[in-house]
């Protein structure tokens, strides 16, 4: 018997239903294991998870920029452990679907990789900015590489924040 036996079977689970969708597969650790999905799939895939396999909390979403590329991290958990899956989109027009149809408590996260790394996410209704304020630029996404605050502050080069200290 494997150390791995729950994390093995759970991989066979996966390619076996979303087949060449999934890519990168890693088991970290015991109750740890990293994937990468295609965007197309990725509301499948959450249902799958939380309904198919008892992944029934998406504990927080991380985005990230990796040059030509924005992406997000969806850590989901059991009561046992942790899957992160891993979506990509391209930089030049960055879209995900949103996942609340499945966890209706990512709507925070996903509002925060709208508004931090400008990745539109398709179905999310309509609501507040979070977490920068409404009155930020829209056309500035603070947690990309290459932002500087003097592009959302030109004729400052310092933000207001930073002003009052």
């Amino acid at each position: 018997m494997s150390e791995f036996e729950k994390e093995e079977k759970l991989k066979a689970q996966l390619e076996d239903k979303f087949g060449g969708a999934i890519s990168d597969m890693i088991i970290q650790r015991k109750d740890r294991v990293w994937f990468e999905i295609k965007a197309e799939q990725l509301v499948e895939l959450m249902n799958f998870m939380k309904t198919g396999m008892g992944f029934n909390r998406v504990s927080t979403i991380t985005g990230v920029d990796e040059g030509e590329k924005l992406g997000a991290f969806y850590h989901l958990t059991d009561e046992n452990g942790i899957v992160t899956v891993r979506a990509k989109t391209p930089r030049t027009d960055p879209h995900l679907p949103t996942i609340t149809g499945v966890f209706p408590g990512a709507e925070p996260y996903e509002r925060e990789l709208a508004d931090m790394f400008g990745i539109k996410i398709d179905g999310l209704k309509p609501g507040r900015r979070y977490p920068l304020p409404d009155d930020f630029p829209t056309d500035q996404y603070p947690l990309r590489k290459d932002w500087k605050v003097g592009d959302a502050y030109p004729e400052e080069k310092t933000s207001p924040a930073t002003e009052a200290k």
